[in-house]
């Protein structure tokens, strides 16, 4: 018994305890949340509307400062074409919506939330051709309140609104492709299995990423479906950046025959600019100490395919055990053969090396330095471009081999097959369709190549799989 009465007087004691501390705060307050629905802008809320699906949304403010609401509580707002001075965002117009209420967030008893609904006009907002994006907003600004104040920092909200279709998705694509040549001989097959997604263009448009079994820029599309459900598609050329030649040396991966422990192969595409052959920098320099009179390379795996054009290799020696090479070559490899091969047409620090030589290595003298070995400069080599995601530097010195820096030029590039070539045009073939039903587009079509003579057909469903909106909510079908 007595056990029980203690429990008894502890569970009080405990309540009570609880009850001291779950109090109200002193001051109430309303505010914004800092939601962006997926916007990477301050201040700023992306909203999402569905065509079809109901063109309304809601907006709102929270309460804090109370444990419970007892009570109708409220916030009068404007909109404030202001806050979008110095944003990209365009006032929506007052005749593309209507709001449940025009100036007032009411919270009722019970709730900590008060919201008021915009209504979008079904034919002013989506014949807006900026309405895909969030480029029209409603800019809020509370004014006062029945509670003891404002959030300052949360107080006002730019509400940016863009529709979709309810095509837009990520689709499962499946199928298979051929392709022929212009007599109907059989060159190349495989399978289509990937992800694309699909983008509201306007009302029954959406922009696809995938054609063919590729994915990305070079395979957009502009696919319509027809209120009777049949298709219509269009091929969209990839915009052509600008053709910037980098140093890709900086995005690879070096390896070597032969490395010393206390020294870094990672020097060697650091990025930093030597001063001279025999002062290492602050990331240090390559050396394969002890490699006297043997032959010993460096090499990059690209992450991708580059048409390089140029290398430059900056020496370093410590005037003992490690020198500058006597004779070097470089080789890439071929990505047709699978093989290491010459450069074609080397010229080192503006002079062509002479063809026999270079065709054969073992010809290469002091008198003849490969691929240059003067100190306190980047010997350059220029020669015609080739494609590949591997290089090797091959060098030999009377003593080991040092290298301060190996920068290689280059541009993006990518392996031309029959499938890989620029596209002119899509044909829609027999048996394309869209069931909605399933929320599947049937896309059989014929590829046409710039200039080729070679043609594609595809054969592929494309199953709509679900869509992100608003940044966080996300619908399955």
């Amino acid at each position: 018994m007595r056990n029980i009465i203690l429990i008894l007087m502890l569970v009080g004691l405990l309540s009570g305890c609880y009850d001291d501390y779950r109090l109200d705060y002193p001051y109430s307050t309303v505010a914004f949340s800092d939601a962006t629905g997926g916007v990477d802008v301050p201040g700023v809320l992306g909203r999402t509307v569905v065509k079809g699906e109901g063109l309304s949304l809601e907006m709102g403010v929270y309460l804090a400062g109370v444990l419970e609401n007892d009570q109708e509580r409220w916030v009068e707002y404007e909109i404030d074409e202001s806050l979008l001075e110095g944003t990209s965002y365009e006032l929506l117009p007052s005749s593309y919506y209507q709001l449940s209420d025009n100036g007032k967030f009411v919270i009722k008893p019970g709730e900590f939330t008060g919201r008021v609904t915009v209504t979008l006009d079904s034919v002013a907002f989506l014949n807006d051709a900026s309405a895909t994006n969030y480029k029209l907003a409603l800019p809020i600004r509370l004014l006062q309140t029945s509670e003891d104040s404002i959030l300052q920092t949360q107080s006002t909200k730019i509400i940016a609104i863009k529709y979709i279709n309810h095509y837009e998705g990520y689709y499962d694509n499946s199928g298979s492709f051929v392709t022929l040549s212009e007599t109907g001989e059989e060159l190349n097959s495989g399978d289509v299995e990937n992800v694309i997604t699909g983008t509201t263009l306007n009302l029954d448009t959406i922009v696809i990423n995938g054609l063919i079994d590729g994915v990305g820029e070079d395979y957009m599309a502009k696919l319509l479906i027809n209120p009777d459900n049949s298709l219509y598609i269009k091929y969209l050329p990839k915009v052509e950046e600008e053709v910037v030649e980098e140093n890709v040396a900086l995005a690879s991966t070096p390896s070597t025959s032969s490395v010393s422990s206390w020294e870094n192969l990672n020097g060697i595409n650091d990025g930093q600019e030597p001063v001279n052959s025999e002062t290492k920098s602050e990331g240090g320099a390559y050396g394969n100490w002890p490699n006297a009179e043997t032959w010993n390379w460096v090499q990059y795996d690209f992450p991708q395919y580059y048409n390089i054009t140029k290398s430059e290799v900056y020496w370093w020696t410590d005037n003992g055990g490690i020198l500058i090479p006597y004779n070097s070559y470089i080789e890439y490899m071929d990505p047709e053969t699978g093989e290491w091969t010459l450069l074609p047409d080397p010229v080192v620090n503006g002079e062509s090396i002479s063809a026999a030589d270079y065709g054969n290595k073992t010809l290469f003298s002091g008198d003849n330095p490969g691929f240059g070995n003067e100190k306190d400069q980047f010997n350059e080599t220029t020669f015609t471009s080739v494609i590949t995601n591997k290089i090797r530097l091959h060098f030999i010195a009377v003593e080991s081999q040092g290298i301060h820096e190996w920068k290689v030029w280059g541009t993006k590039g990518k392996l031309a097959g029959y499938e890989q070539e620029p596209i002119e045009n899509l044909t829609l073939t027999e048996g394309s369709g869209y069931d909605p039903s399933t929320s599947t587009i049937s896309l059989n079509y014929r590829v046409n190549y710039v200039g080729k003579e070679h043609y594609t057909n595809v054969s592929s469903k494309l199953v709509w799989r679900n869509r992100v909106r608003d940044g966080v909510n996300e619908w399955r079908r």
